[in-house]
């Protein structure tokens, strides 16, 4: 069974790799198992999560314009409070900056904090900005007709490219996928990582 965050189907691997839409249990079960692993070893690469969901979640309140989401692409806000009040939409925007995860407030965000010192400087920003909103792209497997993929095709092709070594690899080492089981997969992408993969997941990565 695919994972949830499966960065390609079942169906688009196998015409990768020439083999029919219907096949035994086995190898099914074996594609699922590397579209898994590629897709895990790709989020992690990346440092964040790639599939649409909605998240509600607290930043340093430290006077700054840029509020930066740990998820994006940002797709929407539901709501932005500070210190629990409702901030007007009217006065921040993502249309710009939301592909990176940042919303912007020409008039900076709230300043708050803990003060210590003679001058009673803020020296260690609250956590009191809270955030609700929705980020990531529609995966190959959750697209429709009305809801189109937007993962981008270089980060699915990434995927096709692993499972194709490591299907190869497990063919060429056997007799066939027939002798094995389910737990004989144990292709581990960190050791055998090409120079090319680690510059694709590099230009998603926020540094």
């Amino acid at each position: 069974m695919l994972a949830e965050n499966a960065l390609t189907t079942a169906e688009r691997m196998k015409l990768m790799l020439g083999l029919p839409e219907e096949s035994d249990e086995r190898t099914d079960a074996i594609i699922d198992l590397m579209i898994n692993k590629a897709s895990a070893w790709v989020e992690r690469q990346i440092g964040r999560k790639l599939g649409r969901n909605t998240y509600t979640e607290w930043y340093d309140a430290d006077g700054q314009q840029e509020l930066v989401t740990l998820e994006y692409p940002i797709i929407s806000v539901e709501y932005v409070k500070e210190e629990g009040r409702l901030v007007d939409p009217a006065v921040y925007d993502y249309g710009q900056t939301g592909n990176i995860g940042v919303i912007y407030r020409d008039d900076g965000w709230l300043k708050a904090g803990y003060r210590r010192g003679l001058a009673y400087d803020i020296v260690a920003p609250k956590r009191a900005i809270e955030v609700k909103y929705t980020a990531g792209y529609v995966l190959p497997k959750d697209a429709t007709e009305d809801d189109p993929q937007t993962l981008p095709a270089d980060l699915e092709g990434l995927i096709w490219d692993m499972v194709s070594q490591a299907y190869t690899n497990l063919l060429n080492g056997s007799q066939g996928l027939n002798s094995f089981s389910i737990s004989d997969v144990r292709w581990d992408f960190d050791k055998s990582t090409h120079s090319e993969w680690l510059q694709l997941v590099g230009l998603y990565k926020r540094y």
